[in-house]
């Protein structure tokens, strides 16, 4: 597949079919790839928190904490919207992380630009999964808002949101630390690891978190 191959690809992901983005992931293309699902997940998991909370407002029932879903709501939106565009910044990100690698290295000089447009392209990269996980835990930190107040018909859809966004924010991880494994360390790297290691331990923590929320508002023993 060739560089416009890959930009035309790029450019429709999330206006494919469902069967059609998981074919694509699962093909030998190079993206989309883990960091586009990453982002991915965490947008499904901000539509399932999101669906929560539109179950939950303009009931009379749930009348008494209307403008708390109202502002879960807004804010989930927004996540789901940064996180389906990221599935496009990280197949783009991709793409020049290649463009680099292809760079001629036939002379010292030509090594060293192409060295130093690697390591670029590389920081770059790395921006798109911090980004995912970042709004994932956002994401999860509503989906716990929603359980303690929403609609007790959809908990385990939020639940699932909770569970989704741990996910997502595990496997933007894992991209993150992809890219710093073949970049020069530094502060930049280190802050990046970090950074990605507190999201992960506050992923499990909001999880836990949400499911016994659920479990206790639902009266079941949990899993």
């Amino acid at each position: 597949m060739d560089d416009s191959d890959q930009s035309d690809q790029s450019d429709q992901l999330t206006s494919q079919r469902v069967s059609a983005f998981i074919a694509a992931l699962g093909s030998s293309a190079p993206a989309p790839g883990g960091g586009a699902a990453s982002a991915l997940v965490g947008a499904l998991a901000a539509a399932l928190a999101e669906m929560v909370a539109r179950f939950t407002v303009g009931r009379a029932k749930y009348r008494t904490v209307e403008p708390q879903a109202q502002g879960i709501l807004q804010r989930v939106e927004e996540a789901r919207t940064a996180l389906l565009a990221l599935v496009e910044a990280d197949a783009r990100a991709f793409q020049v992380v290649s463009a680099a690698y292809g760079l001629p290295k036939t002379s010292d000089d030509e090594r060293q630009a192409r060295d130093s447009a690697i390591q670029a392209a590389l920081a770059q990269a790395m921006q798109p999964p911090l980004e995912t996980l970042r709004h994932s835990l956002t994401v999860m930190t509503l989906a716990r808002e929603i359980a303690e107040i929403g609609n007790v018909t959809v908990l385990s859809d939020a639940a699932c949101a909770a569970t989704m966004g741990e996910a997502a924010v595990r496997a933007a991880a894992l991209n993150v630390l992809a890219n710093v494994a073949l970049m020069t360390a530094s502060a930049t790297t280190e802050e990046a690891l970090a950074e990605a290691r507190a999201a992960c331990d506050e992923a499990a923590r909001l999880s836990q978190r949400t499911l016994g929320v659920v479990y206790q508002r639902m009266g079941a023993e949990g899993l």
